[in-house]
């Protein structure tokens, strides 16, 4: 669209041209919706992070859960790890059950439990054998699930207990 014939420009100014953005505007459009969509969108974190969590998680849930039974009934209750496979095992009342570590997910090096395999077990005070860490990974994330030698606490860190 041109200017009407005896529509006359301003020394100095451009003459009026049709619609558009320049260059910079749309740069500046951009920036701006980079800034706001950086502040808004959530960080998603990786499926081997969930599953790190969630094995972790269970791991601690069954120890506290074996030393509640062991309490309860007076029997003594038993973990064992078997590492190479990524698996571990629970023990009550003379059956077994197998749990296995989701995929991506696995024991770092040994457990700090000792036996063949080795193992926590926890008596009718609810106190373990030994106390002890198991190391969880998946990808460079870790998780150490601490079962205190004296109480039987169980607790997940995501640094290696202070003994160390």
């Amino acid at each position: 669209m041109l200017p009407p014939e005896n529509h006359t420009v301003a020394k100095g100014c451009r003459p009026f041209r049709p619609g558009g953005y320049t260059l910079i505007e749309l740069l500046a459009v951009l920036a701006l919706l980079g800034l706001v969509a950086s502040m808004t969108i959530p960080r998603f974190t990786t499926l081997s992070h969930w599953q790190l969590e969630a094995a972790s998680r269970r791991m601690a849930g069954e120890l506290r859960l074996l030393r509640q039974e062991a309490i309860g009934t007076g029997i003594q209750y038993r973990m064992e790890f078997y590492v190479h496979v990524n698996r571990y095992t629970l023990n009550r009342s003379g059956r077994r059950e197998w749990v296995d570590l989701p995929q991506g997910v696995f024991f770092e090096g040994n457990t700090t439990f000792s036996g063949t395999p080795p193992s926590v077990h926890f008596n009718h005070l609810g106190r373990p054998g030994s106390g002890g860490t198991i190391i969880l990974k998946s990808g460079d994330s870790r998780r150490y699930v601490i079962v205190a030698p004296v109480n039987g606490r169980v607790r997940i860190s995501r640094t290696p207990p202070q003994h160390w």
